[in-house]
C-alpha cells in the first residue's frame, strides 16, 4: 500500500478524533512543510500509524501438499497468492 493510501486511512480515523480549535480545520498541513500537519499531535499520530503499519507483519504457514493431483497442488498455490495480495492490499506486510 502506497504512503498517499496510508495517510487517507489514518486521515479518515484522525478527523473523527482531533481537532485543531485554531483553524477548526483538524488536518490541516503546515504551509512550510506539506508533509507535517499543523496541529502537532497528528504529526505524534501520524508517525504511530505508519510505524504500527510497518511493525504488523503477518506470517502465513508453509503449504504442505498431500500426495494429490497437481490441479489440486496448483489451486493451493493460487489461494495462497490470493490471500497474500488481499493482505498486502490491506496495507500489511506478509513474511516472506
Amino acid at each position: 500500500m502506497n504512503t498517499e493510501k496510508k495517510r487517507e486511512q489514518f486521515e479518515a480515523w484522525a478527523l473523527a478524533r482531533f481537532i485543531n480549535s485554531d483553524t477548526m480545520k483538524p488536518l490541516q498541513r503546515s504551509a512550510d512543510k506539506p508533509d507535517e500537519y499543523h496541529y502537532p499531535v497528528l504529526n505524534t499520530a501520524w508517525a504511530a500509524w505508519q510505524a504500527s503499519r510497518e511493525a504488523l507483519v503477518i506470517e502465513l504457514p508453509k503449504i504442505q501438499f498431500i500426495q494429490s493431483s497437481e490441479e489440486f497442488q496448483q489451486s493451493c498455490l493460487k489461494i495462497r497468492y490470493c490471500d497474500i495480495a488481499a493482505i498486502e492490499a490491506a496495507g500489511l506486510k506478509v513474511r516472506p
